[in-house]
């Protein structure tokens, strides 16, 4: 029982780890870069406007936006992550700490 309470342990430990991880990743901010690079492009297209550049920064300017909604989808991803393997390591941590404390109890009820 000490060595499922220990290996328990350890995966509580490593799933705090990865949550943790996941929770101060960068992707918000490369989000967010994407999305001012997104304005910019359309600020660019918009000026631009009855010429004859108007429709290759337009053009550039949906594959920003496209981009923009790939790293804002993939950072709400990993803050789901993070929310997830957090509370699941700590749930993991408790789990095996009450599994050393009930095989602390079994053995000396045999004693």
């Amino acid at each position: 029982m000490k060595i499922i309470a220990v290996i328990v342990l350890v995966l509580g430990i490593g799933l705090s780890a990865l949550g943790a991880g996941f929770l101060f990743s960068s992707d918000s901010e490369v989000c967010q870069s994407y999305n001012r690079a997104a304005e910019e492009k359309l600020r660019e297209a918009d000026a631009a406007r009855g010429t004859p550049r108007e429709a290759e920064l337009i053009n550039e300017a949906r594959m920003e936006v496209d981009s923009a909604e790939r790293a804002c989808r993939n950072a709400k991803r990993t803050q789901q992550s993070a929310m997830l393997a957090g509370p699941g390591g700590l749930a993991a941590i408790i789990v095996a700490v009450l599994l050393l404390v009930m095989s602390g109890k079994r053995r000396h009820a045999k004693v």
